[in-house]
């Protein structure tokens, strides 16, 4: 089974995991990392090893963050660099986390997904679970469907 991993500013990733639970029910080999103001962000390096030893059962790990670039990001990769060459090959650091993709690595996980797979098909759902809507447009598209109708 894929072992996920969610980090993020805050306890963002504890209300991501409550969502999903929510909407699929129950979830497994899934742990979060929160970073704080008072946290030392040196001290992530060795959380991000434990949790990844904790949810590696050789299917692979994705670990989410939040932010590309920020401390939790940089910190992942670190820990995943410091991995044997053979575990790195199949633990994915992403950037960017929402609700859909980690739906879709929690349906991934569940259908026995290879990581490859996995990974391609959650990047694929946060691409599309970004859907902008504006009154303006809404409007433009209530004048197209009543042009429709004649």
């Amino acid at each position: 089974m894929i072992g996920i991993i969610v980090a993020t500013h805050g306890k963002m990733s504890n209300g991501i995991v409550s969502a999903a639970d929510l909407i699929i029910g129950s979830t497994e080999n899934i742990k979060t990392l929160n970073l704080f103001q008072e946290d030392n962000v040196q001290d992530l390096h060795g959380k991000f090893l434990n949790e990844i030893k904790a949810v590696d059962e050789n299917d692979g790990v994705i670990i989410f963050v939040d932010l590309a670039g920020a401390s939790l990001y940089n910190q992942a990769v670190l820990a995943v660099n410091s991995l044997a060459a053979e575990q790195q090959k199949k633990v994915h650091v992403i950037a960017g986390v929402n609700l859909p993709m980690f739906i879709d690595a929690i349906n991934q996980q569940m259908i026995g997904s290879s990581i490859q797979d996995a990974v391609a098909s959650v990047i694929n759902e946060a691409q599309r679970g970004i859907v902008p809507w504006s009154a303006e447009d809404s409007d433009q598209d209530d004048q197209d469907d009543e042009e429709e109708e004649f």
